[in-house]
Order: C-alpha cells, then sequence, then structure tokens
C-alpha cells in the first residue's frame, strides 16, 4: 500500500512540474538611448528575461556590435536574467535587402552559423526575431527551422515578436522551433494615422490578440503578451508624438492610474497594466514589455505594478519541500492531503494572510485571512496536484508546497 502511494505521488508531482513553467517577464532594452548605461537602470529582480533591441546584419551576415554588450549579459546573468539579441525591429536601417538574401535557400545555413557564433561570442543565451510585415516572405517558416538547428543544439533560446497586422507572414509550423512567442499588442494607432486618434493599446485589443493567436495554433506555454511602456500624443491631423510613460507621471499628477491626459496622449497607467498582467496569467504565460527605459520609478512604475500582479501574494522568504509545516509561528497539517488543511497560528497577534496558488503563479483559490489560532481550509474541489501556500506574517512570507491528493 506505501509502494502504491509513493507512485501515485510521484507522478502527481512529475507531471504537474512539466506542466508548469515559470512566468516570464521579457523586458526590451534599446541599443540607441545611452547603451550600454541604460542598463543601469533596469531592476533585474523584477524580469526573467532581457531582450537587447536590435541587431541587423550587413550583406555578408555578420551582425551589430555593440560596446558594452558583454558587461550587460554579465549584470543580467549575475540576477539570473537570461539575455537575448533581438533581430530587425520596426526600422531595419537599410538592410532589408540583407535580409532577403541571407535567408535564401542558398545562404541560410551559412548566415544562421554566423548568428551562432555571435551568440558564443557575447554569451547570450539566444536570439529574438523581430522581423515585421513582408521582409522576408515565404523565408520565414525555413529561416526559423535553420536557426533553430544551428541554436538549439547548444542549448540556446530561439524566440520571436509578432504582431496581428502581419500574422500571415508567420506560419504556424514555425511555432514548433519557437522557445515562446510574444505578441506585440500595442500600436493599434499612431502618428501614422492621423486621422484616427484615440488608445492605441485598449485592453480589448490584449484579449482579441491573445484570442486571435490561440486560434491559429500558438500553445499558451509559448506565449507572451506584449505591453507598452509609452503613449501616442494626437495634437492635430498631422503630427504625433510618442511619450515615455515616466515622462507623462512627472508632468502629470495622477497619470499613473488614467489611461489618457491632456485630452490628446494615449497610453497604458497602472490599472490597465495589472488587468493585462492578469489576463496573460490566464491565457498566456508570460509578459513582454516595450521598453524597460520608459518606465516610471518606485510606487508608479509599471514593472513593480507587473511584479506585484504575477507575485500576489509577494516573494518567498522561504521555500519549504513537501510535508508538514510547522515554524515558530505556523503550522499547516496534514501534507499530503485529500482536501482539509489545518492552520494553527502561536501568536494570536500575528496578521496572517493565506493565498493558494498554481505552480506557474495563478491563484487557485481567493486568499483569506487567518481569524483564529486554528483554522481549517477545505481545498476538496482543487484537482490533484501540487500547490503553493503562500503565509504571509510579520512582514515576512513563508511558501510551502502542498500536495492535493
Amino acid at each position: 500500500m506505501r509502494h502504491i502511494y509513493t507512485c501515485i505521488l510521484f507522478f502527481i508531482v512529475l507531471s504537474i512540474q512539466q506542466a508548469s513553467a515559470q512566468f516570464r517577464i521579457v523586458g526590451y532594452l534599446n541599443t540607441w538611448d545611452d547603451f550600454p548605461d541604460n542598463a543601469q537602470t533596469i531592476d533585474f529582480a523584477k524580469i526573467t528575461h532581457l531582450n537587447i533591441a536590435f541587431a541587423n546584419p550587413d550583406s555578408k551576415g555578420n551582425l551589430t556590435t555593440f560596446q558594452g554588450l558583454s558587461q550587460v549579459v554579465k549584470s543580467a546573468h549575475a540576477n539570473n536574467v537570461k539575455v537575448s539579441m533581438s533581430l530587425g525591429g520596426a526600422d531595419l536601417g537599410g538592410t532589408e535587402t540583407n535580409w532577403k538574401v541571407l535567408t535564401s535557400r542558398e545562404h541560410v545555413h551559412a548566415f544562421c552559423k554566423k548568428l551562432l557564433a555571435y551568440v558564443l561570442a557575447y554569451n547570450l543565451d539566444g536570439l529574438d526575431v523581430d522581423l515585421e510585415g513582408n521582409i522576408i516572405g515565404k523565408n520565414y517558416g525555413s529561416f526559423i527551422q535553420a536557426l533553430s538547428s544551428a541554436l538549439k543544439p547548444k542549448g540556446k533560446l530561439v524566440t520571436a515578436a509578432v504582431a496581428t497586422w502581419f500574422a500571415d507572414q508567420i506560419p504556424a509550423s514555425s511555432f514548433h522551433y519557437f522557445d515562446f512567442v510574444n505578441i506585440m499588442s500595442y500600436d493599434a494607432t499612431g502618428p501614422w494615422d492621423p486621422e484616427h486618434p484615440g488608445p492605441h493599446s485598449p485592453f480589448s485589443m490584449a484579449v482579441s490578440d491573445l484570442d486571435f493567436w490561440a486560434a491559429k495554433g500558438l500553445p499558451k506555454n509559448k506565449t507572451g503578451l506584449g505591453v507598452p511602456f509609452y503613449g501616442w500624443g494626437f495634437y492635430n491631423k498631422a503630427s504625433g508624438n510618442e511619450y515615455a510613460y515616466g515622462d507623462l507621471v512627472k508632468q502629470y499628477p495622477g497619470a499613473e492610474n488614467r489611461n489618457k491626459i491632456a485630452d490628446t496622449i494615449y497610453y497604458n497607467g497602472i490599472p490597465t497594466i495589472t488587468k493585462k498582467t492578469r489576463l496573460a496569467k490566464q491565457k498566456a504565460s508570460g509578459i513582454m514589455i516595450w521598453q524597460l527605459t520608459e518606465d516610471a520609478a518606485g510606487k508608479k512604475s509599471l514593472l513593480n505594478a507587473i511584479n506585484e500582479t504575477v507575485n500576489n501574494c509577494g516573494a518567498s522568504a522561504q521555500l519549504n519541500t513537501i510535508g508538514s509545516f510547522n515554524n515558530n509561528s505556523i503550522t499547516i497539517t496534514p501534507n499530503p492531503t485529500h482536501g482539509i488543511l489545518h492552520l494553527g497560528i502561536k501568536n494570536n497577534s500575528v496578521n496572517v494572510r493565506i493565498c493558494i496558488k498554481t505552480l506557474d503563479g495563478r491563484e487557485a483559490m481567493p486568499s483569506l485571512i487567518l481569524t483564529s489560532s486554528a483554522q481549517t481550509i477545505n481545498i476538496s474541489t482543487l484537482p490533484a496536484g501540487i500547490y503553493m501556500v503562500n503565509i504571509l506574517f510579520d512582514k515576512k512570507v513563508v511558501t510551502q508546497k502542498i500536495v492535493k491528493l
């Protein structure tokens, strides 16, 4: 009987761990605004991946080089953040012909070897492909396959940034080769469309984009929702300006809680970014930011809002393995459980908040406040598997794994 129980527990653990993954927070950093010094503004503790934007090839397939790139990579790695170089961008700087030639059948494999050499030279974790529109046309799928064949044996990432407006250029067959794909859910309008001023990245667009790419076949565990840290301003039919979110909140008091100011500038404030992050936790497996240096500091930071929403019960100060939990203040038994958890508190003066989450960070049930020295929680309605109990007390957070049989 004990052997059967152990086997059941093992397969529960194995299946849940394989199905879950860390929720990604991917931030872009541009190379044209005081790079590499602008990397010093990044709070690496709040992101999982950093994409450097952008590198493009010369006619021989050699990518743009950046002074200080190795130091940025080293700083990110010191904080357990993976770094990819992003290829392409909205402005290819006159390299359109290079891209078409280098990704052709005759040249693509040699080109991908040079791309791998670039990754290895700078100790990068991978490459991010941001080729927008009909840049390489029918070569897109074969290029991604060749890039994957070159990078994956070395344990490197292959990711992409895509948008619904050029979805017909992204074959669903390429999804297999990507580690993940970020959807650029912004720029629905802008100075290029002065006749239609208004929100360029509403919540409804995020919903629509996620639904569209899911229907196209992009798996949830490879999907990231892109959000903007900037806004567009419309002053008249002939002009438009980009505004960093951080500049807006400095100039306009209360702007962090709005999506429009001065009747002409549209952006995403904290409430919308928080709402989009919750949506990404439900329908995707990550969120992407364009771009990090446009954020504000402190309580007005959009990155802080994302991070707090992803870790809505706080960061873990202690992580305990499976088994009954007992520290100086709190006890949790039994573990594993068939559905009833007994929580005990030894100090009635301590305010304790309990939050039960799935391994990928989603709330499994509403959080609650421990109101007495002993309390019972019924989790019998939850599917069998492993969950995290986040316990907040005395300005500390303890996280305990529990098994629901």
